[in-house]
């Protein structure tokens, strides 16, 4: 059975985008920890099964990585992805030349996302996508938190957690610090909710 992991930088009161009315513009902030950790982060997108994504992870990424090349492009293209959705304006997805790589998931995504995990092997990522993480949580289907936080406090943005509604407790895995820019990372396996 596949592992589903949340992989997201925020900063250090929560918050995953920009500030409010620039929402795309995360860099501002977290360029240093991206930087400092862009090492680990592609060993970790390259040993994974499967990448799953929310609507809004995929509209940005699809438009980026399909026309990219290297190591990053790479890892981000050939991997299986799967976007997963109860948006019904949005029927079919693509990825630019890697057509055979991208399923999407509508309609009862949440047993789809199960038997997904039943069908997969390794481990499934899923970046930043926090509607999708908030409800995998929900749904007890999340396995682990891979979070980078970065030392910034923001006043506006979008806050990763913002509507969890019931309590699950955490066990710490792992840390790392990124010594140049000061921020960490950290792993929890999550917990079935309370």
């Amino acid at each position: 059975m596949g592992k589903i992991i949340a992989n997201v930088s925020s900063t250090l009161n929560g918050i995953y985008t920009g500030p409010t009315g620039e929402e795309d513009n995360m860099v501002s902030w977290a360029l240093p920890g991206i930087i400092d950790a862009t090492d680990d982060g592609l060993a970790f997108f390259q040993r994974v099964d499967a990448i799953l994504m929310g609507r809004v992870t995929y509209e940005g990424f699809a438009s980026y990585w399909p026309f990219q090349v290297g190591d990053w492009a790479d890892a981000m293209n050939k991997t299986q992805k799967f976007v997963a959705t109860n948006n019904s304006e949005l029927t079919e997805v693509h990825w630019g030349d890697y057509a055979d790589t991208i399923t999407l998931l509508h309609s009862d995504v949440m047993k789809k996302i199960k038997e997904l995990k039943k069908q997969i092997k390794g481990d499934i990522i899923v970046p930043a996508s926090a509607g999708l993480v908030q409800n995998l949580i929900h749904a007890d289907l999340l396995d682990e938190l891979r979070m980078i936080i970065h030392p910034v406090l923001m006043g506006s943005g979008k806050f990763y957690f913002d509507n969890i509604q019931t309590r699950h407790d955490m066990k710490l895995i792992e840390t790392k610090l990124y010594g140049k820019s000061g921020s960490i990372q950290l792993r929890y396996e999550i917990g079935e909710a309370q």
